[in-house]
């Protein structure tokens, strides 16, 4: 059975290190790994990677980039009040979203941009509606009764019996 853990911090996420060489550091994620409780922050942890000359033309090289560090290590930073904050959270309209434990601030990005983006809709809506021309009274055609078609009586067997004589 393969379960993956529920994982707090996202790309994009301001953290600070809580533990190792670079404790105190803080730094935007630029990578998670959920299945290994891992993510990279950018410039912490830099290991140098050997690149060998595969081919002819190519040149060898040392390259430094960012290793991944466990996510017990890392804490959120808030954007609001720039702490170091556990996370929280919150169910509103539906979307499950994550908040600050320390000021109630919400840490996700696209919640917070679409909630801004709902409330300048229906402040547009409300002004467009408005702005309207006042209500016009409508022009009421009256149509002569001689003009209106009437809906044609239909025949009963009774009748067509009686028209007929009684025979059929």
């Amino acid at each position: 059975m393969n379960t993956v853990n529920k994982v707090n911090v996202r790309v994009g996420d301001t953290v600070v290190i809580l533990a190792g060489n670079y404790k105190g550091k803080k730094g935007k994620i630029i990578a998670v790994n959920a299945e290994k409780n891992t993510c990279k922050v950018e410039g912490v942890n830099i290991v140098t990677k050997h690149k060998k000359m595969r081919k002819q033309g190519e040149k060898s090289e040392l390259k430094k980039m960012e290793g991944s560090i466990n996510i017990s290590n890392v804490q959120v930073v808030c954007g609001k009040c720039g702490n170091a904050t556990r996370i929280g959270h919150k169910i509103e309209a539906d979307v499950k979203h994550r908040i600050c434990k320390k000021c109630g601030n919400v840490l996700d990005k696209k919640f917070v941009k679409a909630k801004a983006k709902d409330a300048e809709n229906q402040e547009a809506a409300t002004a467009e509606k408005t702005a309207k021309k006042p209500l016009q009274r409508r022009e009421v055609k009256h149509v002569a009764e001689s003009t209106v078609k009437k809906p044609a009586a239909k025949k009963t067997v009774a009748a067509t019996v009686e028209t007929t004589g009684g025979e059929k």
